[in-house]
């Protein structure tokens, strides 16, 4: 008896419903400003190269990715990076995996790596 009402009593407690915020990709301004510190992070030089955002996989670091494609320096080889967002902010950057499916993505210029970095808004720069 003690069971079943120990049962009703957490089914009342558990009666509201959980509604997670909205969650949307990033803006243009704040995709291109995190494809460009996600590659300075990587240290890519040259020309580095950026895919469309687009809804990650579920067990990604974020909800939506790009795809950052470049090289360490002249003569090593060109990888592939996955870029993670939650609406617009920058969430991690990693080697892309088979999951991320980078390597299937039409991918269009970016720049020329290493980019400036942004004012520091904390020091008035």
């Amino acid at each position: 008896m003690f069971v079943v009402l120990a049962c009703f009593v957490l089914t009342a407690c558990s009666s509201s419903v959980y509604n997670p915020p909205p969650v949307s990709a990033p803006d243009a301004e704040a995709a291109n400003k995190a494809a460009k510190k996600a590659s300075n992070e990587e240290k890519l030089v040259g020309s580095v190269e950026v895919s469309a955002v687009r809804e990650a996989y579920s067990a990604s670091p974020g909800p939506y990715i790009l795809c950052l494609r470049g090289a360490e320096s002249a003569t090593a080889p060109r990888r592939t990076y996955a870029v993670f967002f939650k609406n617009n902010d920058y969430v991690a950057a990693r080697m892309s995996v088979m999951i991320n499916s980078c390597e299937a993505q039409p991918f269009t210029p970016l720049g020329t790596g290493p980019f400036p970095s942004p004012p520091d808004k904390a020091k008035g720069k």
